[in-house]
């Protein structure tokens, strides 16, 4: 027999009133909540410890559906996901909420130990601008922060729009703009990022006014941006930092796009017999006649029955099923990593979550299919290799723009 779900109560007794609050419904003391609108049974004055245990609440406290999701995803994998798109619901956590609670974990945890981490390894740090030039700080004073103005006054030759005096390349603003928009963008962003890196002008208007590139607030923006590429390669680590920082959201809103490539793949079509015999049971009469004439009857129906078949496609999960499904898995994938954080700190390297993301994960992922789908094994290993392919093209493509995404708004 299956214990019931724990309901420890949320609110001493001392602290419940006659009546709800919000909705002025009749209520006994015995009661947590109110059976009208749901609202917790209390009377009890807003404190400080009682807003922010509200809060952590409302993002962390399922009672015992915390315990019984842990416990079903590590274990039994995609047979949690069967049981909740098949009614079972009141056990587990709602599977995007708890992907949530598990990721916003991690990502603390994690933060908390890069910080203690970083206190030691920051300071040697070299930028890498410092490690790869090969320039004399002398080369560099020559070079005024008014570069551009101070070439020209000196009369400086163009040669094909460019001053060839100058140590990066730099073409005059109005033959850029009598070029294709492609050339137009490559041209300013090759010249602002090449400017910015060999003056260190960080400043947008002040770099446009050294350029003598109009201030628009597209070129002003480009700019900015431009010299954000810098500050990416002269502090890679920062950059990695705010790119995991971004992760949980990129998971999140990948999954329902991932969980597009399952609805090809677990869709099936009707068999000759099952569409022969939908259709000879019709319920419309005309066609039931029509079947029944003899020689035209048979061969109408045997026609009708190979294009039902063909063109009759059905699956047994909808597309949000396919979606819990994976919200699952990647669910499974951090809590792997926040158990396994710690170890990996006092082993010094993070052996253990390698181990995991190599060996664990893709079992556990066959299992998941196997579990969920209740299919063969031949037809499940398939199928596995194949998600597996388009999981690593769509991820490939989904991190090149999410880093795009990322060092646009760094």
């Amino acid at each position: 027999m299956q214990k019931p779900v724990e309901q420890k109560p949320k609110v001493p007794i001392k602290y419940r009133g006659s009546s709800c609050l919000n909705c002025e419904h009749s209520l006994d003391l015995s009661d947590r909540y109110c059976p009208y609108c749901g609202q917790i049974n209390s009377i009890q004055k807003l404190s400080l410890s009682t807003y922010f245990n509200e809060f952590i609440g409302s993002v962390f406290n399922y009672d015992s559906r915390f315990r019984y999701t842990i416990k079903d995803l590590l274990i039994r994998p995609g047979s949690i996901t069967h049981d909740y798109v098949n009614g079972k619901r009141l056990k587990y956590a709602n599977p995007f909420r708890f992907f949530l609670s598990i990721t916003i974990i991690f990502f603390l945890l994690s933060s908390l130990i890069n910080f203690f981490e970083g206190n030691e390894s920051n300071g040697g740090h070299l930028k890498m601008r410092e490690i790869f030039n090969t320039s004399s700080e002398n080369d560099l004073d020559i070079i005024p922060k008014d570069s551009i103005a101070y070439y020209r006054d000196n009369n400086a030759t163009l040669q094909k729009d460019t001053l060839i005096d100058l140590p990066f390349e730099y073409t005059v603003y109005e033959e850029i703009e009598k070029k294709g928009a492609y050339v137009r963008l490559k041209t300013k962003l090759g010249t602002f990022t090449d400017f910015s890196a060999y003056t260190e002008i960080d400043n947008a208007s002040e770099g446009l006014d050294s350029l003598q590139y109009p201030k628009t607030k597209f070129n002003l923006w480009l700019y900015e941006r431009s010299s954000k590429i810098n500050t990416i390669l002269d502090d890679p680590v920062a950059f990695s930092s705010y790119v995991l920082e971004k992760i949980p959201f990129f998971l999140f809103f990948f999954a329902p796009v991932f969980a597009l490539a399952f609805v090809p793949l677990f869709i099936r079509k009707e068999s000759y017999s099952d569409a022969r015999s939908t259709l000879k049971n019709t319920s419309v009469a005309f066609f039931r006649k029509l079947f029944k004439i003899p020689v035209l009857g048979p061969l109408v129906l045997t026609i009708s029955a190979l294009v039902r078949r063909f063109f009759n496609l059905k699956t047994r999960f909808n597309y949000i099923e396919h979606v819990i499904f994976i919200f699952h898995i990647f669910s499974f994938v951090f809590l792997g990593l926040l158990i396994l954080a710690i170890p990996d700190v006092i082993l010094g390297a993070e052996v253990l979550s390698s181990l995991f993301i190599i060996f664990i994960c893709p079992f556990y992922f066959y299992k998941a299919l196997r579990n969920f789908y209740r299919e063969s094994r031949l037809r499940t290993i398939l199928k596995f290799l194949i998600l597996n392919f388009v999981f690593l093209i769509a991820m490939v493509f989904g991190m090149i723009i999410f880093l795009i995404v990322s060092a646009a708004t760094y």
